[in-house]
């Protein structure tokens, strides 16, 4: 008895787990902010089933749910814009809405990151756009500059 209910329990757990792919979290951080604007965080997470890029996910806590749309990511002047791949998911809590949404991104994107001197996301939202810079030319880095350089140190080679 049971080994039958170690082998129904091991099928179980194992029947779970096969059409997961593992997606590490690399690390969250916010932009970089006064502190009477609406500051975005960003977080990174690589998929290692299929090591084919990295998620970035967006997320604005604020009064007002924002449906993202879009990031677009100003690398020393060069846009790349990005639409988000599923409808912006809001969650509530006390009197802030968090609203995340997320894009892919190819794993050469965070090459560009490496020598750049200044990087700015723009999140388009329903509600407008909000920009905000990640990295500074006078070298003022955010967290979720920081994030980027770790999630492109970390990545495995293929």
């Amino acid at each position: 008895m049971k080994t039958q209910l170690l082998l129904i329990s091991t099928l179980a757990l194992l029947t779970a787990c096969a059409g997961s792919y593992p997606e590490r979290v690399v690390t969250k951080g916010p932009l970089l902010c006064a502190s009477n604007e609406i500051c975005p965080e960003l977080a990174v997470r690589w998929n290692e089933e299929t090591r084919d890029g990295f998620k970035i996910s967006a997320e604005i806590n604020h009064t007002t749910p924002h449906d993202i749309k879009q990031l677009v990511f100003l690398v020393d002047g060069q846009s790349y814009i990005y639409s988000t791949i599923e409808p912006t998911a809001h969650v509530k809590a006390e009197s802030v809405i968090t609203s995340s949404n997320s894009i892919r991104v190819p794993v050469s994107f965070l090459n560009s990151f490496r020598d750049a001197k200044t990087i700015d996301l723009k999140l388009v939202t329903d509600q407008g756009e909000i920009q905000r810079p990640i990295l500074k030319e006078d070298g003022q880095k955010s967290s979720a500059y920081l994030t980027f350089l770790k999630g492109y140190a970390a990545q495995p080679a293929k």
